[in-house]
C-alpha cells in the first residue's frame, strides 16, 4: 500500500519529455479532475414573507454569508457565498427565490373596453387617473361608431352625455397610474402611461416612463427585505443587493 501511495505522489510531480531533435522540452503535470457536483434546485415561494421566514429558518445555517438579490421587479434569488470548494472552485450554492404571482396588466396592446374596465378595476390602485379612465370608457358610444380626430399628440372621442347626444371630448394623452406589478408586501410604483384610443373606442396603454418603475420597485423590495433582516444584515450573515 505503501508503494502505491509513493508511486502516485511520484506521479503527481512534474517530468519533461525531451523531443526527438533534442533541442524542445517540455514540462508536464498531472492535473486533479475534481468530480461534477449537481447543484438542487431552487426551493421557490411567491411572498417575501416566506422568503424572510426561509432565510431565518434555515439558510443562516447553510452558510456564513448569504446574499439575497433582487434579480427584477417580480423575482427574488438567494445564493451562499463560495462553498464546497474540495469538489468545485468559486462555485455557490443557489437555495432559494421568490417570484411573485400577481397577474400582469395589458400594455402596448388595444383591449376591448370591457376588459379594460375589468382590470382597472382588480388590478389597479385607486388613483384620480384611474377613476378618469373609467369614467371616459363607460361614456364612449361603441354601438354608433367612435369619432376620432387626431393630432399625434391628444385626441378627440365622441362620448355619450345622455341617452342620445353625444359630445367631443379630448382625451387625456398621459395618465398616472398605480398597477399591481410586484410584491404585494412593498408599494406598488405608479407610473405614466400614453393612452390611444382606436376608431372603435378600444383603449391601449403604452408605458411611457422608460421602464423607471422596475428600478423603483427593486428599491422598494431591497428596502423590505432590509428591513425584515435587519439584524442578520447587520452581523455580517446576510447581504441585500439589487
Amino acid at each position: 500500500m505503501k508503494d502505491a501511495i509513493d508511486r502516485i505522489v511520484e506521479l503527481a510531480k512534474p517530468y519533461t519529455i525531451k523531443t526527438d531533435d533534442g533541442r524542445r522540452y517540455c514540462t508536464t503535470y498531472l492535473r486533479e479532475v475534481k468530480p461534477e457536483v449537481e447543484l438542487p434546485a431552487r426551493y421557490s415561494v411567491d411572498t417575501l414573507e416566506a422568503l424572510v421566514k426561509l432565510i431565518r429558518t434555515e439558510g443562516v445555517a447553510q452558510a456564513p454569508l448569504l446574499y439575497v438579490r433582487v434579480d427584477s421587479a417580480r423575482r427574488v434569488m438567494v445564493d451562499t457565498t463560495y462553498t464546497h470548494k474540495e469538489y468545485a472552485e468559486f462555485s455557490r450554492l443557489p437555495l432559494y427565490e421568490a417570484v411573485s404571482d400577481v397577474p400582469s396588466i395589458s400594455v402596448n396592446e388595444s383591449i376591448s373596453q370591457e376588459r379594460a374596465i375589468v382590470e382597472l378595476q382588480s388590478l389597479y390602485a385607486i388613483t384620480e387617473d384611474r377613476d378618469y379612465l373609467l369614467s371616459l370608457l363607460s361614456r364612449i358610444d361603441v354601438n354608433q361608431g367612435v369619432s376620432s380626430v387626431d393630432n399625434g399628440i391628444s385626441q378627440e372621442v365622441s362620448v355619450k352625455t345622455g341617452a342620445v347626444l353625444k359630445e367631443q371630448q379630448t382625451v387625456q394623452p398621459i395618465v398616472h397610474l398605480q398597477p399591481y406589478r410586484t410584491f404585494l408586501e412593498v408599494e406598488q410604483p405608479a407610473s405614466d402611461f400614453l393612452l390611444r384610443l382606436d376608431k372603435e373606442g378600444r383603449p391601449a396603454l403604452f408605458e411611457a416612463d422608460g421602464g423607471a418603475w422596475k428600478l423603483e420597485a427593486k428599491r422598494n423590495i431591497a428596502a423590505y427585505l432590509g428591513e425584515k433582516l435587519a439584524d442578520l444584515v447587520e452581523r455580517g450573515s446576510v447581504v441585500v443587493m439589487i
